[in-house]
């Protein structure tokens, strides 16, 4: 039997895999635009994010914003407001044996595969012109980044010998650069995913 599937509907039944850090107070596990990589630990399309410098062939990028729960302040499964009307994934807690919250559960999460992006998840070294190189920048939650940002290690998936995962269409002056990583006023800059 050989049957064929829809990618993009697929894509939707993806999950971000559990883990052990948590606040409890709503924090960000990850954010949209993170690359990630299959965890083969599991037998279900369960991603992780690179965070050190694991040499797993990328994936694809997280379509949405994962945040976890708020248990620590309101009962476990509480949204606000502020959650209603948003894309946002609230990772629900992990409990070990003697009932307390150790980390948090595997969240539902969409997974892009190539095609066109705008994203504000980006580090960049200077002006990003259209046609420059973008890598994947492991310190901070696996954003983009392009080969002059100084910062960390770049990881270079392992069936990608020059690590290049995207490609800027529309890109952003050196000081929206610098603004966008300094987090005070965010420019999305337009990306074409290679993967």
């Amino acid at each position: 039997m050989f049957i064929p599937r829809h990618p993009v509907v697929e894509n939707q039944f993806c999950q971000l895999a559990s883990g052990s850090a948590h606040t409890g107070a709503g924090g960000v596990i990850a954010y949209a635009g993170s690359a990630c990589y299959l965890d083969d630990s599991q037998n279900d399309a369960t991603v992780k994010i690179y965070v050190a410098n694991e040499d797993k062939p990328i994936f694809g990028f997280l379509m949405q914003k994962v945040k976890e729960g708020y248990h620590s302040i309101h009962p476990a499964g509480q949204t606000l407001p502020g959650d209603l009307g948003s894309s946002d994934v609230i990772a629900q807690p992990s409990y070990n044996a003697n009932g307390v919250i150790e980390g948090h559960k595997p969240a539902p999460v969409g997974i892009a595969h190539l095609g066109i992006w705008d994203t504000i998840h980006y580090y960049g070294s200077g002006a990003l012109a259209a046609g420059t190189n973008m890598f994947v920048r492991q310190s901070s939650l696996s954003e983009l980044c392009d080969s002059g940002a100084t910062q960390n290690t770049q990881t270079t998936p392992n069936d990608s010998s020059s690590g290049v995962v995207a490609v800027v269409i529309k890109g952003a002056s050196a000081a929206q650069v610098t603004a966008n990583n300094n987090n005070t006023v965010l420019y999305p800059i337009r990306v074409k995913l290679l993967y």
